[in-house]
């Protein structure tokens, strides 16, 4: 994405003062625009709002309101912040000032989502094998990671080596993990 792009993004947003899209799970800067009296380091806030976007999403899930589609607002003595997960590889944060109608910036923040969101790579993640996106959906939305595929294959009896290589399963072995997903997520479907 190019400051070109994020320029005439923003340009009409009298009250923004940065946006920062971050790769997700990695908290990665992708792409930032920033106001020219900023003095932020970009990639150290967009490391800092992708680990508090995960956080958030994280204490959702133990309250049981976890949705695939959030917003996280915070309101700071000089500044609001939003976020919004674009989609499961990215997620935005903008930082608007504080004296700002909130009627206005969530208006501006709908706008500035939709002309983000259409500007991103595509990963067709329609063309890599289900069981691929299942296992990567568990390993991002999971409340313990480093430990879901030995879980899923405790419930499935399936050996961890073949989890480890969700593209080897088969149509019934990649029903069954789903099946796993769902209920160690807590949902009825997965946003795939």
């Amino acid at each position: 994405m190019s400051s070109d792009f994020m320029s005439q993004a923003v340009k009409d947003i009298s009250f923004l003062r940065a946006v920062f899209v971050i790769t997700m799970p990695d908290c990665l800067l992708y792409s930032s625009w920033l106001r020219a009296d900023s003095q932020w380091s970009e990639e150290e806030v967009a490391a800092y709002f992708g680990d508090l976007f995960r956080a958030n999403r994280k204490g959702l899930k133990a309250l049981g309101s976890w949705s695939s589609d959030m917003q996280v607002t915070i309101e700071a003595p000089d500044n609001l912040i939003i976020m919004h997960e674009l989609t499961a590889d990215f997620v935005t944060a903008c930082v608007f000032e504080r004296s700002a109608a909130l009627g206005m910036v969530r208006l501006h923040m709908k706008q500035l989502i939709e002309r983000i969101a259409a500007s991103l790579p595509d990963f067709q993640s329609e063309q890599r094998p289900r069981g691929v996106r299942v296992v990567d959906f568990l390993n991002r939305y999971a409340p313990d990671p480093h430990a879901v595929l030995l879980r899923v294959s405790l419930r499935t009896r399936l050996p961890l080596e073949l989890l480890e290589k969700p593209e080897t399963l088969t149509p019934e072995q990649v029903a069954q993990v789903e099946d796993a997903a769902r209920e160690i997520l807590g949902l009825q479907e997965l946003s795939l």
